[in-house]
């Protein structure tokens, strides 16, 4: 048996030896080294891959009723949707499961409108900010068609808008001259003529 010591420093030797390995940036290729006889992986497009996330958006599960809030964090399945895509961005998919009852919840990106949408097994919790941003849409495309059936509504909602614009400038310059004239007082010179008042 050899002496303690003796194999300490055997163990130090080793470790070392396999933590130089670790940090190689490079490996070894012999001379007769052919990358033509390496095997290729297929890609395979209904491939999932296992994520894990927070669910984007607040959510209800059809099944047990159980709320899950945004932001909720989930194991997840994500597989691209094939065939359908917005101007060449790909859209993926997402599965989870419900973490009461098991029930499988999917929903996939929008990138049209920056969001996502519920697929299945669940419904989506109404969010005000949704329908505002409904409404505004619906206002700027109702607009926009009576503009280009009418050339004189067309021209009425360009100088409303004109007006509008200088409207805000008016009030962004009162607020500067407010601030400037707020800028040039001195609470130091005030402060003595208010003591000076009392005495």
């Amino acid at each position: 048996a050899r002496p303690r010591r003796a194999r300490r420093a055997a163990a130090r030797r080793d470790h070392a030896a396999t933590m130089g390995e670790r940090k190689v940036l490079n490996r070894y290729f012999p001379p007769d080294f052919d990358p033509l006889l390496v095997p290729k992986k297929k890609w395979d497009p209904y491939k999932q891959v296992e994520v894990r996330m927070m669910i984007p958006f607040s959510l209800q599960c059809i099944k047990c009723g159980e709320y899950m809030y945004r932001g909720k964090k989930f194991n997840s399945r994500k597989e691209d949707v094939i065939g359908d895509d917005y101007l060449g961005i790909k859209k993926y998919r997402f599965y989870i499961k419900c973490c009461v009852c098991n029930n499988e919840i999917a929903f996939k990106t929008d990138p049209q409108n920056q969001d996502y949408v519920c697929e299945s097994g669940a419904t989506r919790n109404f969010e005000s900010w949704r329908q505002q941003d409904d409404r505004e849409k619906a206002f700027e495309d109702e607009r926009n068609q009576n503009n280009e059936q009418n050339a004189m509504a067309a021209l009425e909602s360009r100088t409303l808008d004109s007006k509008i614009e200088m409207d805000i400038l008016d009030a962004l310059d009162e607020i500067k001259a407010y601030n400037e004239r707020h800028e040039r007082v001195d609470p130091g010179k005030l402060a003595p003529r208010a003591d000076g008042a009392a005495a």
